[in-house]
């Protein structure tokens, strides 16, 4: 009976899940967030429909495949994690030091490879290929939700969720959903560990049946009352701005100089520039002026010194209409033409040779 149930929340949870990720996916080039959110909801959905086929099919008699496709539950974890880092933070970038995240994910697909090798084994060694299954069905299940756990306990803790819970200054109802998200995942925390202890591959089921029940919550809540999630986002981030690192700068005076290295030097025409040197240039540490556009001018390194290599090369375009659009382009500090373009399109509205065809 329970695995009857257990496996149409499965059924039901996957699509519901592939639903979600198809609505996020139509929005991924409007912000990077939408991409971590797709790949986390596809990946749910991938772990749900694969638990609904091991629980409703199990193992046929005449051969066995141990090749059960479980990397993407590896993906649980730093798929959100990017989520909020991009929620909470205007100025992250993905980097390369961020790839580490997904070796646990790496791993597991190697180990899936290897396994996709021995694709069948015959009814000879039935048994022992049912025990190796359920076993490896069960370990899958527990670390990937383990390292979920993890990546949501480090989230809830580094902005200081708790504080939701506690402020008064806000609607009861941001108390309340900051509260009923934190006893969700700290219900399935709980559930993760009897299902360790008693190392049974039902409970390890339900534990990825309810993993989904907080984002679906938040979802929910989402859609319902969408300036509810704004507020929290806006109440996370001044928590995050009252760990403040610009506390002590004069500010006005950071401002202008920045403004004079910006208008009279024009430092964002080297294509080198990055957050560390421009910092390096004011004195100040990249963390510090990385608070620094995010708080006092609410947006990224990135948009800022693109914003002035987008407002340089409109100048040229109008006052040396004989320089070509690549020269112009790496003038004024881009790298790449197809970054350039892109730039350009966000911040003026249209491509670099339909603003110089139409003049304007």
């Amino acid at each position: 009976m329970l695995d009857a149930v257990l496996n149409h929340l499965l059924f039901y949870g996957g699509s519901l899940a592939l639903t979600m990720a198809i609505m996020q996916f139509a929005q991924i080039f409007r912000d990077s967030k939408h991409l971590w959110l797709c790949i986390f909801f596809t990946s749910i959905s991938a772990i749900g429909f694969q638990q609904y086929y091991y629980g409703v099919y199990a193992v046929p008699d005449h051969e066995i495949s141990l090749w059960r496709g479980q990397a993407v539950a590896f993906m649980l974890g730093p798929s959100i994690f990017f989520f909020y880092k991009r929620l909470f933070y205007n100025d992250f970038t993905f980097t390369f030091k961020h790839i580490f995240h997904f070796v646990p994910p790496f791993l597991s697909l190697c180990i899936d490879i290897f396994m996709l090798k021995t694709e069948t084994v015959k009814a000879g060694a039935l048994f022992e290929a049912r025990s190796i299954i359920i076993a490896g069905n069960y370990y899958y299940l527990i670390s990937a939700a383990v390292i979920f756990i993890i990546y949501n306990v480090y989230i809830l803790i580094k902005e200081d969720f708790i504080s939701l819970i506690k402020t008064k200054k806000f609607s009861v109802k941001v108390n309340q959903v900051a509260l009923v998200y934190i006893v969700m995942v700290l219900m399935i925390a709980i559930m993760l560990l009897f299902a360790f202890i008693m190392r049974n591959i039902t409970m390890g089921r339900i534990v990825m049946t309810l993993m989904i029940l907080p984002f679906l919550f938040i979802f929910i809540v989402g859609n319902l009352i969408p300036e509810l999630i704004s507020l929290i986002t806006s109440v996370v981030k001044k928590n995050i701005y009252e760990r403040s690192m610009i506390k002590g700068l004069d500010v006005d005076a950071l401002k202008t100089r920045l403004d004079d290295l910006m208008i009279y030097d024009k430092v964002y025409c080297d294509e080198d520039l990055n957050l560390k040197r421009l910092s390096e240039m004011l004195s100040i540490t990249p963390h510090q002026l990385s608070e620094f556009l995010n708080k006092n001018m609410n947006i990224s390194f990135n948009y800022y010194i693109n914003r002035y290599r987008v407002d340089e090369a409109v100048n040229l375009m109008q006052t040396q209409p004989e320089r070509s659009i690549s020269s112009i382009c790496y003038s004024v500090g881009f790298n790449s033409k197809s970054a350039f373009y892109e730039a350009f399109t966000k911040f003026i509205g249209k491509s670099p040779a339909r603003y110089r065809k139409t003049g304007r």
